[in-house]
């Protein structure tokens, strides 16, 4: 589509004078569809990043008179993602419209400055809140506004590579489709528990198959999916047909020993969860401290249960996680829940000048203040 677009000639030139943030504040996915939206006749007014001066070059261009920005100008600015915070969970790298943020799963990311347009969109999507937009100044604001090309091509090879990545889906899927239609079913064999259990696993993996396709073809709905999706519900039913046909073993008596194994992590389970509630609730120590013996003695039952059970002890690995600093999450969570106010009411007085009174805004913006005070003084100390 993008290519499409690119070859008409006046597309191209709108193209060329917006900023490239790729940013959505127009209304748009991008600058290139805006661009299509203004050649179309959309108002020339709806980009923040671009400000007036951006306005006033689309205005000389297609020879239409100035209009005022439609929501406040947004000034030259980058991302930076407070590294220590991070916990990799990957989910601003997939926002990023220019591929500007480097990192893996479950390891620290970082923004590529150079690379950055300050478009935001990677702030709402992180779950911990640390990622900053930090404006630029003096020099940079000229460097960011001439690396607009650079923005336009980094963004349109994403666009392709997700346009390559979603090909090779489809055909692997494809490819895949023959393989899972013909599942196998077992035959039946009376009194056989092993051949049970297998026709019991693949009835269960027959509707796990036709309930991926059916979400597949939920969303796309193509004709080759509707078919994939008729000959896996024939299959799943005839797996589940076979498994009815076999009476299920009769369950095994519990020996004594399993029996009161399973009765010791019932009240270790108990016993844990009460404390926990307590914990919570602030019980005083004596009680805690009967708590806490209650479920020592539960742990020791479980283990004397396990010896006299006559099933192979579990292989545990036990890992020593760091207690969450409590203290210091609800401070982040007030933070961010303070902030968030003071940027939808600033929102809606953007959008009109007499929607929120002065004393409500200046309220949630002295509850920021106080809040990222007690937060740093935390920090500190």
């Amino acid at each position: 589509m993008s290519q499409a677009l690119r070859s008409d000639a006046r597309i191209r030139a709108i193209d060329a004078l917006l900023p490239q943030t790729q940013c959505g504040k127009c209304g748009h996915p991008g600058c290139l569809p805006y661009a299509e939206g203004i050649a179309g006749g959309e108002a020339i007014n709806k980009c923040p990043p671009g400000g007036s001066a951006t306005v006033h070059a689309l205005a000389d261009l297609l020879q239409r008179p100035y209009l005022p920005l439609e929501l406040p100008e947004v000034p030259a600015q980058i991302a930076f993602i407070r590294e220590a915070e991070c916990i990799g969970c990957t989910k601003c790298i997939q926002a990023c419209p220019v591929d500007a943020i480097v990192g893996a799963a479950k390891l620290m990311h970082t923004v590529i400055t150079d690379e950055c347009s300050g478009c935001e969109l990677c702030v709402a999507p992180c779950p911990v809140d640390c990622i900053d937009i930090l404006p630029l100044t003096g020099a940079e604001i000229e460097r960011q506004r001439e690396r607009a090309d650079q923005f336009r091509q980094r963004h349109d090879a994403r666009q392709a590579r997700l346009l390559q990545n979603e090909k090779k889906r489809q055909t692997e899927r494809a490819t895949r489709a023959p393989a899972a239609l013909a599942i196998p079913v077992t035959q039946p064999v009376a009194g056989n528990e092993d051949a049970y259990k297998r026709l019991k696993i693949e009835a269960a993996m027959a509707k796990v198959v036709l309930a991926k396709a059916e979400k597949q073809f939920a969303q796309h709905g193509t004709e080759e999916l509707q078919r994939q999706v008729e000959v896996l519900r024939a299959a799943a039913d005839q797996a589940q047909s076979a498994l009815d046909a076999m009476p299920a073993p009769a369950p095994a008596a519990p020996t004594p020993g399993v029996a009161a194994l399973k009765q010791a992590k019932i009240q270790l389970l108990t016993s844990r969860t009460a404390l926990a509630k307590a914990e919570r609730e602030g019980a005083d120590e004596a009680t805690l401290q009967r708590l806490r013996q209650a479920l020592v003695q539960a742990e020791q039952a479980l283990h004397t249960a396990e010896d006299n059970s006559g099933k192979p002890v579990p292989n545990l690995v036990r890992t020593d996680k760091q207690p969450v600093d409590k203290q210091f999450r609800d401070l982040k969570t007030t933070h961010a829940y303070a902030r968030a106010e003071v940027q939808r009411l600033e929102r809606r007085l953007a959008a009109d000048p007499n929607a929120v009174d002065e004393a409500t805004i200046e309220a949630a913006r002295q509850r920021l203040a106080t809040a990222e005070q007690r937060l740093s003084d935390y920090q500190r100390g």
